[in-house]
């Protein structure tokens, strides 16, 4: 196995110490600082949904009004925050959403959703559940990012919300009928499941992550109808893992060198062991079994080979493996953290070549929305910096945390 260009060492002989509030903090400070809540021509923002964009944002600052009620940021609410980023969308050009846009990165879905919550609007949750006839009106793509999964996680956004709100019976019986119309069309679907064309394992594209999406959503009184199909895909799933530990990115991948090298959330055994974390307990106990060990194959496996050397976010950065351990792992989640820290952002603001980094981590401030963007910057490391502050579960945001 080459580490090469794609890992740097870790923290092993000591940990640095932390102060979660305060990174977290300094996160919102560079989001806000680099791609403030304005959308000009020199500060231009592409919308992609959860996954980048200002509705991203607007959606971190949404969860962490949840996890810190009553905290402000430069005077002014996290939830003041979320609507500000979320006005953003509202002037853009919505595209109705079909069966290969209909992920977490959909703009659409994703702005309805969240307006739907923040303004306790049912209307908009319905009009969410009224696309799916279209959505499943083709095979399409099932995949997290652009398909009918990330369109369960929307729904489920949704259906988190209005379950707890008194009145709200009818939308969310919808929502719950919406959700088991997708799951019964996508594992209608024959396999290979495939996106461009490839049959993908990970948790972004493949296999795996539809898995998890299925398996959260579904509702409590009909998972019986769903075990025995997703128990023999997790068994298949499971024979894929490699000596390592690491799970290769595609199927047609299997068995060749070169394609242990990816190791990240999207493509990888961290996408693996954080779905692992949430849907183990869907399965027999038999399985459980075989999970548990696969799990810690895998942590022992991204512990060992370091730190991720692409910029630290959520989806292939050391922000998502680093969710994959606990605060009591002996170290290793506080071990990866050390390496997000603003100091050390600072001092990898300029390309280290003899540490194998890629780039500068602070190089593209300023320069693109992607340097903030929950999936692929500065605000996944905010919600890595809130789940360590207040020790919640180690979920992703957009993915398994509801």
């Amino acid at each position: 196995m080459s580490t090469g260009r794609r890992f740097s060492q870790n923290f092993t002989d000591s940990l640095p110490i932390l102060d979660y509030r305060r990174e977290l903090y300094q996160s919102l400070e560079r989001i806000n600082t680099y791609n403030p809540p304005v959308h000009t021509c020199s500060t231009g923002w592409a919308f992609n949904g959860f996954y980048s964009g200002p509705t991203s944002i607007a959606y971190l600052f949404y969860r962490l009004s949840l996890v810190y009620p009553g905290l402000s940021f430069k005077q002014q609410s996290l939830l003041e925050w979320a609507n500000d980023y979320l006005k953003l969308s509202a002037n853009n050009r919505h595209s109705q959403p079909d069966p290969n846009h209909c992920g977490i990165a959909s703009e659409t879905l994703a702005y309805e959703a969240l307006t739907s919550i923040i303004n306790n609007d049912p209307s908009l949750a319905n009009k969410i559940c009224s696309y799916e006839p279209s959505i499943s009106a083709d095979v399409g793509s099932n995949e997290w990012l652009y398909g009918r999964a990330g369109y369960l996680y929307i729904l489920r956004v949704c259906r988190t919300h209005f379950e707890k709100q008194a009145g709200a019976e009818k939308v969310t019986t919808l929502l719950n009928q919406t959700i088991q119309r997708t799951i019964q069309y996508i594992l209608g679907i024959p396999r290979p499941w495939t996106w461009h064309g490839k049959e993908y394992l990970g948790a972004v594209h493949g296999y795996i992550g539809i898995i998890t999406q299925i398996v959260l959503s579904q509702p409590k009184d009909s998972i019986a109808q769903i075990h025995h199909d997703l128990e023999q895909i997790m068994k298949e799933l499971l024979e894929n893992q490699l000596q390592s530990g690491n799970f290769p990115s595609s199927a047609e991948k299997l068995g060749a060198s070169r394609d242990d090298r990816l190791m990240q959330m999207c493509h990888g055994s961290p996408g693996f062991v954080m779905s692992f974390d949430s849907i183990k307990d869907f399965f027999s106990n038999d399985l459980q079994a075989e999970i548990a060990q696969a799990s810690e194959r895998a942590r022992d496996d991204i512990w060992n080979r370091g730190i991720l050397t692409k910029s630290p976010c959520l989806c292939h950065g050391i922000a998502g493996n680093a969710l994959v351990f606990s605060r009591h792992d002996d170290g290793r989640f506080e071990g990866l953290l050390g390496h997000i820290t603003t100091e050390q952002l600072e001092s990898n603001a300029q390309a280290d070549t003899t540490k194998g980094l890629e780039k500068g981590w602070l190089q593209d401030a300023g320069r693109t929305d992607d340097f903030v963007g929950l999936f692929t910057g500065e605000a996944g490391r905010a919600w890595v910096w809130a789940v360590a502050d207040k020790n919640l579960s180690r979920t992703c945001i957009g993915y398994n945390d509801i």
